[in-house]
Order: C-alpha cells, then sequence, then structure tokens
C-alpha cells in the first residue's frame, strides 16, 4: 500500500465516548481505521485507510478499556463480541484499550447494555493511572536517594522525567474521574 493511500495520526484521548466521535467523524470524512498503537502514557498511532466498499460507511466505532493476564481471556472476551456483531482491532492480549467496529445493522448500537458498564470502564482506566502514578513517584523517590548519595546529574534527570509523567498521569486520572462522576 503506498503511503498516500495511508493516513496515520497520533493523537491522545482522556474521554472514550470522544474518542469515538472522533473515529466517526473520519470515518464521514472517508477514512477507516485499520490499526492503532497500544500504547497507554502517550499518544495513540491511528492508521487509516480510504474507504474501500460503501459498506464501510456503516461502521461503528465503541471503545473498552480492559487489561488481560491471559490469553484465553483475551479470547473469550473477543468471541462473545464477536457473537454479539462487533470485530476487535485489538491485536493481542496486551492492549488495554479495546476498539471495535460493526458494519451489520442488525447489531446493537452500544457495547455496552447498562450504565454500569460505562462506569467499571472508568474505574479500570482510572485504576491503571493511579499505578502509574505509584510507579513514577516510586521512581522519583528512589532517583533522589541515589542523586544524594552518588551526586550524580543523570540521576536526577531520570528523577524528573518520572516527575513529569507523574503529573501527566494525575491530569489524566483526574479528566477520567470527571468522566465517571458525570455517570455516577
Amino acid at each position: 500500500m503506498k503511503e498516500k493511500e495511508i493516513k496515520k495520526i497520533y493523537k491522545k484521548f482522556t474521554n472514550f465516548a470522544k474518542e469515538e466521535q472522533w473515529l466517526q467523524n473520519m470515518l464521514q470524512d472517508g477514512w477507516v481505521l485499520k490499526t492503532y498503537t497500544s500504547e497507554d502514557i502517550e499518544e495513540y498511532k491511528y492508521i487509516f485507510e480510504p474507504i474501500k466498499d460503501q459498506k464501510q460507511m456503516n461502521r461503528i466505532y465503541k471503545i473498552d478499556y480492559r487489561v488481560f493476564n491471559k490469553k484465553d481471556g483475551f479470547q473469550e472476551y473477543n468471541s462473545i463480541f464477536e457473537d454479539a456483531g462487533w470485530t476487535s482491532l485489538a491485536k493481542s492480549k496486551w492492549y488495554s484499550k479495546h476498539i471495535f467496529y460493526t458494519e451489520l445493522p442488525s447489531a446493537n448500537q452500544d457495547i455496552f447494555s447498562d450504565i454500569e458498564s460505562y462506569i467499571e470502564r472508568e474505574k479500570r482506566k482510572m485504576s491503571t493511572y493511579l499505578m502509574y502514578i505509584i510507579i513514577s513517584i516510586m521512581i522519583f523517590m528512589v532517583m533522589i536517594i541515589l542523586y544524594t548519595l552518588y551526586n550524580r546529574s543523570s540521576l536526577m534527570g531520570v528523577g524528573i522525567f518520572a516527575l513529569i509523567s507523574c503529573l501527566k498521569c494525575t491530569l489524566d486520572y483526574f479528566k477520567h474521574r470527571k468522566v465517571y462522576k458525570s455517570l455516577v
């Protein structure tokens, strides 16, 4: 496929509904999502290709957030969605954000049947950010101790990087918390 036949966009969302809407807008502009990267802290890379079949214009995108420890759990999860008419774009169990699509007019237009499922999705995302925050704080503290002991500026650089990562994750955590509060 030629480079100009695909579109790569680097973007980060802290609201799943806005991301779904953006994917629908890209579709309306003639671009269908082919794949995406699994980054969780930085921007995701979305790769789009031009619509090849008019049927693709009926595509509906929905997003879930779930972490899997075992391949069996990931496969079972995907088969449940496939049975309901949804196709997953996640390549492996290592993905935490799962983008699904359907082109079937008979499929339910939503992947969740109740508001509690949306609440749980936001809780899972907030838990991940809390884990990142705790790890970043621990790295920062270790780097400060090592800097104090060895007086190496590179250690302080790593500590500052960890602190900046902590701040980014904290901001993203509160953005998801705002969505969570709006659902409760």
